[in-house]
């Protein structure tokens, strides 16, 4: 006896944010039975051109009356207002499962800068599911990777071979913990002014790095995700690009993001991850 239900496969991305006016280019849905051959059917549309939520429903029956269900979720946003780049450092944690579930739900890419903490599963969760996994050195320990620029780059493709080992991919899109603009390597770099080598070393072996020019503040005095909020949609930069600051080891901040996205969308920001081709929202160097 059949019980199994058909298997619906998505090639391409199920849920996304588009301008009003933009093309929704849908992906390829298919589906397979090991014991039938099953029809898919759809319903539902997009209308690209009027602001609101659409759903797109797949079903697929087999001959022993199994179900399966998809649901397609696209959002048709006002007028653009900018990009923000939602950005996380120092995990994967405790919270990072919670954050990649609220991301799933609307259909937002982010980037996550890792270091050597966590589950290997979480950070391969956040690769399968379209994020873009960047490096935040191994340690994230200041006294130890900025002694000297070996110290650092010893560090840095120890998380650069971690990220490989679980994703395939060799990253080269980085962060400087505490920024390229941070004061705290001088208590440790024996007066060299090692960020203005890094900066420049970096770049030399084929890194990009990235700071950020919005910040939630959740590593400094906000405390509630209430704060972060507030943060946040605050300081956007409408008509360009936020890369924001947030890090998933905070519960605070991680219960800060559905809220952050919604405002987004409701005010006609776009969300993207970073690419190598993004803006780096450098920071002065200051030692």
């Amino acid at each position: 006896m059949d019980t199994e239900a058909p298997k619906i496969v998505v090639d391409g991305e199920l849920n996304k944010t588009l301008l009003v006016g933009e093309a929704d280019l849908p992906p390829e849905v298919t589906v397979t039975d090991d014991c039938d051959d099953v029809e898919l059917e759809t319903s539902g549309a997009v209308d690209t051109n009027t602001v609101g939520e659409y759903v797109v429903s797949y079903e697929a029956v087999d001959n022993s009356g199994n179900i399966a269900k998809m649901v397609r979720k696209v959002r048709i946003i006002p007028e653009y207002r900018g990009t923000i780049y939602l950005t996380f450092d120092d995990g994967p944690g405790p919270y990072t499962a919670e954050l990649l579930d609220v991301l799933k739900k609307y259909g937002v890419k982010v980037t996550f800068f890792v270091t050597g903490r966590g589950d290997d599963n979480l950070i391969l969760r956040e690769y399968n599911e379209g994020h873009t996994v960047g490096l935040h050195t191994f340690s994230h320990n200041y006294a130890t990777i900025y002694q000297s620029v070996d110290a650092f780059f010893e560090d840095l493709y120890a998380i650069q071979n971690r990220v490989k080992n679980i994703t395939g991919e060799t990253m080269t899109l980085m962060r400087f913990p505490g920024g390229s603009s941070n004061t705290v390597s001088a208590r440790y770099d024996g007066r060299t002014r090692i960020m203005s080598q890094l900066v420049k070393e970096v770049e030399k072996r084929g890194f990009t790095y990235f700071d950020w020019n919005v910040s939630s503040g959740d590593a400094e005095r906000v405390v509630t995700s209430d704060g972060v909020v507030d943060r946040v949609v605050n300081t956007l930069k409408e008509g360009g690009d936020s890369v924001v600051l947030q890090h998933d080891i905070k519960d605070f901040s991680v219960q800060a993001v559905e809220r952050i996205i919604q405002y987004g969308i409701d005010n006609g920001y776009k969300f993207e991850r970073l690419s190598a081709d993004s803006y780096t929202a450098h920071h002065g160097v200051n030692n």
